[in-house]
């Protein structure tokens, strides 16, 4: 069988959820540093 195995709905669910995982990494990061720059900005 030549032909790539088309990945089955199961392996796309683990590769989005990986990719959310991530951005919600990302995301956690991004509001840290909002919030840090926030109080900054409040306690200048």
């Amino acid at each position: 069988m030549g032909r790539k195995k088309k990945p089955s709905f199961e392996d796309l669910i683990k590769l989005n959820r990986k990719a959310i995982i991530e951005d919600e990494k990302l995301m956690g990061k991004i509001e840290e540093k909002i919030e840090k720059r926030m109080n900054d900005t409040l306690n200048r």
